[in-house]
């Protein structure tokens, strides 16, 4: 009798086991935030829009070249402010670099509701935050929108309000 008790306790404690696995696995909540791998597709996103400034491209050309880093969204932007028939208007949707220091100084935040992260840093020396959103598109963090200003975002301001009062 022994035994089936304990063969009985060992499959209950497996099913609660395999059954907070599935729950983990598919709770849309869940959004795994890896802070180098974000930091990475920043730099690499600014430095891919960087190295495509003052070329002569064709629209499929920097689609291309940014599409690993952008939102489809952010990037078809990006391409009707510099398609060939708008040349020479100067607009880029990023600064030349990244402005964010990827320190501690630099903070994250996930809204859950809309899908975006946002990462900001206050660069002191201007006196205004920089804020840069991303999107997980098929398991990839792209840049979804670039922001910058003297006061935060009041999106923001409201995830970080939420984000003390639960703990």
């Amino acid at each position: 009798m022994k035994r089936y008790g304990a063969w009985i306790a060992f499959l209950l404690l497996l099913a609660i086991i395999v059954g907070q696995s599935v729950a983990i696995a598919t709770d849309k909540g869940n959004v795994k935030i890896h802070r180098t791998a974000v930091f990475d597709t920043i730099r690499k996103g600014y430095e891919a829009q960087f190295a495509i400034r003052g070329k002569k491209l064709s629209s499929e050309t920097m689609y291309q070249k940014l599409s690993p880093y952008f939102t489809d969204n952010f990037l078809q932007v990006f391409i009707d402010e510099n398609s060939d028939d708008a040349k020479g208007t100067g607009t880029y949707l990023l600064t030349n670099t990244a402005p964010f220091s990827f320190t501690s100084e630099t903070k994250m935040i996930y809204d859950q509701e809309h899908g975006l992260l946002y990462v900001y840093e206050h660069l002191k020396d201007k006196a205004i935050y920089e804020v840069v959103s991303l999107q997980q598109m098929e398991g990839t963090w792209k840049l979804a929108g670039y922001h910058s200003n003297k006061i935060l975002l009041a999106e923001i301001q409201a995830l970080e309000k939420e984000q003390k009062e639960n703990g």
